[in-house]
């Protein structure tokens, strides 16, 4: 169940999200990557990390210090205030149900009734993984308020650095997405799996019983079941946030449409949502096939294709976003395997948008940080085309680089011709080799037409 807010009403100081100036949406004066969120696509053509093996282990359970990760960048700060203003404006739409005002409030309250539970929970060694014994349980429907519990449940967390398992079929999307945010902030690790505590029976959803006893503490002896495991609708886009996923066999990812007379607009933003956190947006159009009241699950080469599993490289395609305020830019991402073992995973991001100095168009690199690499930036020279760029910085924004310029028309013409944007990373007195990154320029051209007239029409 996937359920936008029925409110209009600007977001207030009493939102989760609300900051200074959050009550305005995005628009075309924003900084070209002040939205950026990426995604992968199933072909890693033009994609390579330098001297890294091609089998790459996947240890489930990434141990990652929250100390810098848990940092907000501005970048994502200024994701978060579009992100409320996009959602949280939204008319009444409800995936799963119509438009008929009491079939809206029947699925609301069901969302009431069975609001999401956070707990920490307790199992035995290699539980959730190797070396693994604790997780971050959520089972419910994505209720209001559900992302502000969830921020203040990390905030006592300390430096647990837990993963997260979902079982939900779904809710309001405007607390999936925020809670996606949150998981991205703190670079954690998600999977869907039930979570039965110590005198709870296994069922779904939890009963009565099993409800209280949850709420009763924060923290419980559990087991944890992958088998009929679900996470459905709004679930998806809550764990596309986390930095490192993973879905076992047992367990089912279920998509379906919405309705709703503004839902082409929701969808839009939710593609630019999947982009920018590694995934592909043709996800939000396979969703969309599928009749509202039923549901579809994705199948492990789905998965794959859309990017939605981290494993190995992922790159996704380019894709051209139109803003509510005549805003355009041109975005792909690619999401990559870092940490000494492989098993962390981070996304790097290039948008293209119509630069102040025309024909010039403005390009922005956007990289997510190891807890290593905040604390010593890596050097990152860019090579568009015949030029090379230095982007190293000193003073990382909190876990995160972004770095904007200008490109001449011919620089990146070139860049085209060549086949990639190459971004050069290595650590300095680092004896690992260089980390290669490379973003296809195929797709590119044909949009870059689009880009460019957009450009010329603002003069």
């Amino acid at each position: 169940m996937l359920t936008f807010e029925p409110s209009r009403r600007p977001i207030t100081s009493g939102h989760p999200l609300a900051e200074t100036e959050v009550n305005r949406t995005c628009s075309a004066a924003e900084p070209a990557a002040a939205v950026f969120l990426e995604k992968p696509i199933a072909s890693v053509r033009g994609i390579e990390i330098a001297n890294r093996s091609s089998s790459i282990s996947r240890i489930w359970h990434s141990r990652i210090s929250r100390r810098s990760a848990a940092r907000s960048g501005v970048m994502i700060r200024k994701f978060k205030r579009c992100v409320a203003a996009a959602l949280c404006c939204l008319p009444a739409v409800s995936i799963a149900a119509s438009d008929d005002p009491k079939e809206l409030e029947r699925v609301l309250a069901k969302i009431r009734s069975d609001p999401m539970i956070f707990v920490v929970a307790m199992g035995e060694p290699n539980a959730c993984g190797r070396g693994c014994s604790e997780w971050i349980a959520a089972q419910g429907q994505f209720d209001e308020g559900a992302a502000q519990r969830f921020r203040e449940f990390l905030a006592v967390l300390a430096k647990r650095d837990l993963p997260i398992f979902f079982n939900s079929d779904g809710g309001l999307v405007s607390q999936a997405v925020q809670i996606g945010l949150l998981l991205r902030e703190n670079r954690m690790t998600a999977g869907v799996a039930r979570t039965v505590p110590e005198g709870c029976r296994l069922g779904f959803p939890l009963d009565d019983g099993c409800r209280r006893l949850m709420q009763s503490k924060r923290e419980h002896k559990a087991r944890l079941y992958f088998g009929g495991a679900r996470c459905g609708s709004a679930c998806v886009y809550a764990i596309v946030g986390a930095s490192t996923r993973h879905v076992d066999p047992g367990a089912t990812l279920r998509i379906h449409s919405g309705l709703g007379p503004e839902i082409d607009k929701a969808e839009n933003f939710l593609r630019r949502y999947m982009v920018g956190m590694g995934v592909d947006p043709a996800l939000v159009d396979a969703a969309a096939k599928i009749p509202s009241r039923t549901f579809r699950g994705l199948s492990r080469g789905e998965m794959e294709q859309f990017g939605i599993e981290t494993r190995g490289v992922y790159e996704t395609p380019w894709f051209a976003y139109h803003g509510p305020a005549g805003e355009f830019l041109l975005l792909k991402s690619v999401t990559y395997p870092t940490g000494d073992n492989g098993d962390e995973y981070r996304t790097s991001t290039v948008g293209l948008a119509c630069s102040p100095f025309h024909p010039s168009i403005r390009f922005t690199y956007h990289k997510e940080l190891t807890a290593k690499e905040s604390r010593t930036p890596p050097m990152i020279r860019a090579k568009i085309g015949d030029s090379v760029i230095d982007l190293t910085t000193l003073n990382p924004q909190k876990a995160l680089v972004e770095k904007s310029f200008d490109l001449e028309p011919r620089q990146l013409q070139s860049a085209i011709e060549t086949g990639s944007f190459e971004f050069t990373e290595m650590l300095d007195q680092s004896k690992k080799p260089a980390l290669v990154v490379k973003f296809s320029t195929l797709g590119l051209s044909e949009n870059i037409v689009a880009l460019e007239s957009k450009c010329a029409s603002t003069q």
